[in-house]
């Protein structure tokens, strides 16, 4: 009945679209179920729910259409449902929330649902005849998805391994997140240049997804090109401004309490860097490499603010055997902040990104992270596919936090948990694997275990137990 209702109320917005010249509107619809459960590492604190489960929906209906002269628009409303998130999965510090659950229940109280505006923009293409496009309102933006490479392995890689690990609509939580802004791009047959201006919604675990965070704008700019037919390559920059103030937002850095919530002025920083992919023929097979970085300067409030991130991963497909086995290894190091009370912070920032991307099992991020990881890709079936990752984590600065979340999502917490080292390094070893089956174009299913054994930086914050185990099952149909 929901779907049917919403469907009604997005066509009936735009009866005059729907009447002229041009097509009648599309009307396209997205529903995924998936119960979630969550082991988390023990705080060792009687009563707290480390271990629980529960059922989230989401319900994307949207309509768009063609508009004169070269135009097209889209409206698109998202509505979010959850049961039996945890009564008290919340831990005193340094434990925190323990897993997703306790974030959503902490945030929004008992408040179970929530029906917002996803997407409202009109796009204009064919800018003074120029192969060119503008687009303005509110809409999703992940940075990296520029002119994506026709190549199966590039493409994957581009999307799995490249796109949204700084700026994206965290699109594995429910409620997730858009933008509000402009965006304009010019193709050519020498690359894709985009520019954008923007700022996040509210969303990611905060329901109440339709308000804007006015104090937080970024700019991005990128070229996007392929040096040859076997290459796919970006270069970008990105402009990131948090106005956000205590006492209502803390920074999260490793200084004292007291001297981040003294310090109100804004962070300011910017982002240089690019990515490079590209594969060549083997004897059996497919060979690929990946090389992406970046370096960060700025203000990071009172202190300067200088730090880099920089991911090497290579992989070998052989197609021809059975399950068409892609077996990959990489490392990626962001980072991390060597002394507390110097005027400098060089952990590097990862601003809004869709970090569940790079942490399936979403225990950390990639700042102040060292992670070397093995990942094999299996398709025994065309509409089957089966990955298995291990990684190995440390922090890249034993005198820094280990660092989890995803940015930004209201206007009173920061985005990112910082849970102190214990001057210690290694973090923990992550083994997951995946299994997605397709049995028609419009329906997946996915099926997903993480299994974590925490090191000494678990240790000292979870001293009654330093395993966790996060899983679940989904249904996703589109219409």
């Amino acid at each position: 009945m929901r779907t049917v209702a919403l469907c009604g109320v997005l066509v009936s917005a735009f009866p005059l679209a729907a009447q002229g010249q041009r097509p009648a509107p599309r009307v396209e619809i997205m529903e995924r179920l998936r119960i979630e459960h969550w082991a988390f590492f023990d705080p060792g604190i009687a009563g707290v729910d480390r271990s629980y489960t529960f059922a989230a929906s989401l319900l994307r209906v949207g309509v768009g259409g063609e508009a004169k002269p070269e135009g097209e628009w889209q409206f698109e409303v998202s509505q979010v449902l959850f049961a039996g998130l945890p009564s008290n999965a919340v831990a005193p510090a340094p434990a925190g929330d323990l897993g997703f659950g306790a974030t959503y229940r902490r945030l929004n109280g008992r408040r179970d649902g929530g029906l917002f505006l996803k997407q409202a923009f009109y796009r204009r293409r064919n800018l003074a005849g120029l192969n060119s496009w503008l687009r303005a309102g509110r809409f999703e933006f992940g940075e990296g998805g520029e002119r994506m490479p026709s190549h199966p392995t590039l493409a994957w890689l581009r999307r799995a391994r490249v796109m949204e690990r700084l700026i994206g609509p965290f699109g594995f939580t429910p409620i997730q997140r858009s933008f509000d802004g402009v965006e304009f791009g010019r193709n050519s047959s020498q690359g894709a240049f985009t520019l954008a201006l923007l700022r996040p919604t509210r969303g990611a675990f905060d329901l109440k997804g339709n308000d804007q965070l006015r104090r937080i704008t970024f700019a991005y700019a990128s070229w996007a090109f392929a040096p040859e037919p076997q290459s796919d390559a970006r270069l970008f920059a990105l402009h990131y401004r948090d106005a956000r103030r205590p006492p209502e937002v803390v920074k999260v850095d490793n200084r004292p309490l007291a001297a981040r919530q003294a310090d109100g002025e804004p962070l300011a920083i910017t982002t240089l860097g690019g990515h490079f992919l590209g594969w060549r023929r083997t004897r059996e097979g497919r060979g690929d490499f990946l090389l992406w970085g970046a370096f960060q300067w700025g203000e990071w409030g009172l202190l300067n603010h200088r730090a880099w991130g920089l991911a090497l991963e290579g992989g070998h497909q052989w197609p021809q055997r059975p399950g068409q086995p892609w077996l990959r290894v990489g490392y990626f190091q962001g980072s991390g902040d060597g002394d507390p009370n110097d005027r400098r912070h060089t952990t590097f920032l990862q601003m809004l990104p869709t970090a569940r991307n790079y942490a399936r099992t979403p225990l950390f991020n990639l700042m102040n992270n060292r992670d070397l990881f093995l990942q094999l890709l299996l398709r025994p079936q065309p509409s089957v596919s089966l990955r298995l990752d291990w990684h190995w984590l440390w922090l890249a600065h034993r005198n820094d936090l280990w660092y989890a979340g995803g940015g930004a999502f209201n206007n009173s917490a920061f985005g990112f948990v910082g849970r102190p080292s214990g001057a210690k390094a290694r973090l923990m070893d992550l083994a997951d694997v995946s299994l997605e089956w397709r049995p028609r174009p419009q329906t997946t299913w996915t099926l997903y275990l993480g299994r974590a054994l925490g090191r000494e930086v678990v240790g000292s914050s979870f001293p009654g137990g330093r395993r966790a185990t996060f899983a679940y099952l989904e249904w996703l149909q589109r219409w």
